[in-house]
């Protein structure tokens, strides 16, 4: 009787063992792994910088991370600058020539010298971008992102619902990785490190 409930209980253990999930870190983590092929979406863009110089990605030849937002959002934004700001952190020497590229969805309030002040309030080297409400629609869809303008009237004027993701573009201008919400400030720079090997 003891040898059966014995063996009963090394026969759950092992299956106890067997089911327990691996830990995973971000260098064992497939999500993380760089893409090796460009996505098929992304690309190009011209818009006006926070200086009120026109931008063009295809001239830069240095590696971005590209963020729709706008000055006047009330928490993701802030939140997303904040999680970058600590990546740059943690790249340190790894993220000297990595730049990102704020894309205001809000071209009607974000003016290039309200994006400049924005942005001079978090620890990025970030460039805004804006743009005629066109120029703006195109980059969205051409990076497979949305925005929805909501009703006018709160105290904030109105709010904006827009993607979260941000995306890596390669210094070629090719878009290599997104990065949801969800991913952290360890594993953004986990991905970004993949662009110089």
């Amino acid at each position: 009787m003891n040898t059966i409930r014995s063996t009963g209980l090394a026969t759950l253990l092992l299956l106890f063992m067997a089911c327990k999930p691996l830990e995973r870190t971000p260098q064992s983590d497939p999500d993380l792994t760089l893409s090796a092929d460009p996505f098929p979406f992304g690309g190009d863009l011209t818009l006006v910088d926070h200086d009120g110089n026109s931008f063009h990605l295809a001239d830069q030849q240095r590696p971005f991370l590209l963020f729709f937002g706008y000055a006047s959002c009330p928490d993701a934004c802030p939140q997303t600058m904040a999680r970058l700001a600590s990546a740059y952190t943690i790249l340190g020497e790894d993220a000297r020539d990595l730049r990102t590229l704020f894309v205001s969805v809000d071209p009607g309030r974000d003016s290039p010298e309200m994006l400049k002040s924005y942005l001079s309030h978090f620890d990025v080297p970030a460039i805004g971008l804006t743009g005629a409400r066109d120029s703006i629609d195109a980059v969205v869809k051409r990076y497979a992102a949305h925005y929805e303008v909501g009703e006018q009237g709160s105290a904030a004027g109105y709010l904006i619902d827009h993607s979260l993701y941000t995306y890596l573009i390669d210094q070629n201008g090719d878009l290599r990785f997104f990065f949801r919400s969800s991913h952290t400030a360890e594993e953004i720079a986990t991905v970004v490190r993949q662009l110089s090997k």
